[in-house]
């Protein structure tokens, strides 16, 4: 065996890569020899490893080379939804920014060569006031006295039409 002063950073890398591989392979294949061994006394005995270690299911390790379970993509349960946009990117209308976090890069160069974060605020954005509620008279039209009809309607004549 080589000395290991005597091995550059490179080959020390690869040495490191190696044994790591070899570390996972000899634990992979111990626990699967040692499962075998537990089902094989298990059924010598009439029982079965489940049952003896009283859980629904035993699976083997999964093996050294890619065997690893990826978890499914699935969305969180909880996931928020995105927050509206307050600015927008003049040079780039399809970038925006909600003012939360972290400010993008073209907010910090927009500062930086002497804008206002006003000037980039998006006007949908903006908050309906929560002050007060508006009058009839701000939503009401104005009636005048012409449309007004200036003659008004007696009973007789409602009861004549009525009949018709």
């Amino acid at each position: 065996m080589k000395d290991f002063d005597e091995l550059t950073l490179a080959q020390l890398k690869q040495l490191h890569v190696r044994i790591s591989k070899e570390i996972d392979k000899r634990a992979s294949d111990t626990k699967t020899n040692l499962l075998k061994r537990m089902r094989k006394l298990a059924e010598q005995e009439g029982v079965t490893l489940e049952d003896l270690l009283g859980v629904a299911a035993v699976d083997a390790p999964a093996k050294a080379k890619g065997a690893r379970r990826r978890r499914e993509a699935t969305p969180a349960p909880d996931q928020k939804a995105p927050l509206p946009l307050k600015y927008r990117n003049p040079d780039n209308p399809a970038q925006g920014w909600s003012g939360r976090g972290r400010k993008p890069g073209w907010v910090v160069a927009w500062l930086a060569n002497g804008g206002a974060l006003s000037a980039l605020e998006h006007t949908g954005a903006l908050k309906k006031s929560r002050r007060h509620a508006p009058a009839p008279a701000e939503i009401a039209p104005t009636i005048v006295a012409s449309d007004i009809d200036a003659t008004p309607a007696t009973a007789s004549s409602d009861a004549s039409a009525e009949a018709t």
